[in-house]
């Protein structure tokens, strides 16, 4: 079955109890605190863990190309190499609260296959780009739910070496600018380094796209995403090659079911095209000076 996501619809009531969930204040004590809980059955019902979700092996593709994003060595996000030296993510894990501001690239790092301290790449972030309609402050609203995406321009090409995750090749732009695209199933697979595993990378398979809201932009799904896993990909196979077709954001609640919010890759499609045919530009420049 195809799910064409400019077509399907949601209430925007169901948009107004998401929430981020940034990796900020999540803490290894924390982490270490709720594990001990849910083990000793004590943790409240309304906590949602990942200890459900397999482990993946950060050693293999695709797996090695995602990896955290790292935010001044006191938070971090999930994110995933789309080309040799770029990271998709999202925006509000590069907004810091307390200054209320984006970080400067600086303080950003990338580590690609991350697991357990070691990882296959490394490196600093040089520029990002974010939507001009992000606004941090507005947290999870439905009026910034569509522009939490951010690209990474990293320092280092370890894309090259780690490899890389492919969009679907169906991607079209029309004349008047709308970007479209046609999913071959509704079936997902989401991946990230929550907050109580941060030092894993760990699947939600075969969860489900429920509907897309703000012009197809905005995915709803039942994947259960929290603390950490904030830019990590949502992913769909075809065939042997697992296809990145959006990030996750926030979490929230429909009929009282705990459910993920996504930006879909109509939003930053346009963006993307142009780092890339930059990155292109540059490097044929380079080469006719040599």
């Amino acid at each position: 079955m195809k799910l064409k996501t400019t077509l399907l619809l949601l209430g925007l009531a169901a948009l107004f109890s998401a929430h981020a969930f940034a990796q900020e204040g999540v803490t290894e004590s924390a982490e270490e605190k709720l594990r001990k809980m849910r083990e000793a059955g004590n943790a409240p019902e309304t906590v949602v863990t990942s200890f459900h979700r397999p482990a993946a092996d950060s050693t293999i593709a695709p797996w090695r190309s995602i990896g955290r994003v790292n935010i001044g060595g006191r938070a971090h996000c999930s994110g995933s190499l789309v080309g040799p030296d770029l990271v998709l993510t999202a925006a509000h894990c590069l907004y810091s609260r307390a200054q209320e501001e984006l970080v400067v690239p600086g303080v950003v790092h990338f580590v690609a296959g991350y697991h357990a301290g070691g990882y296959a790449g490394h490196s600093k972030v040089k520029s990002y780009v974010v939507s001009p309609e992000f606004d941090g402050t507005k947290g999870a609203s439905h009026e910034t739910l569509q522009y939490d995406w951010a690209l990474l321009t990293l320092e280092e090409p370890i894309g090259d070496s780690v490899g890389y995750l492919a969009f679907p090749g169906n991607i079209t732009i029309s004349a008047d600018g709308k970007v479209n695209t046609v999913l071959q199933s509704p079936i997902i697979t989401v991946a990230g380094y929550p907050g109580d595993r941060a030092h894993l990378l760990s699947l939600e398979e075969n969860c489900r796209i429920h509907a897309a809201a703000q012009r197809g932009h905005v995915l709803v799904t039942d994947c259960l995403s929290i603390g950490g896993d904030s830019g990590g990909p949502i992913l769909q196979q075809v065939g042997d090659t697992w296809q990145v077709i959006g990030i996750q954001t926030a979490s929230t609640k429909i009929g009282g079911k705990v459910a993920s919010m996504g930006v879909s890759l109509i939003a930053f499609w346009r963006d993307y095209v142009a780092l890339k045919d930059a990155a292109a530009t540059a490097t044929s420049s380079e080469n006719a000076i040599k």
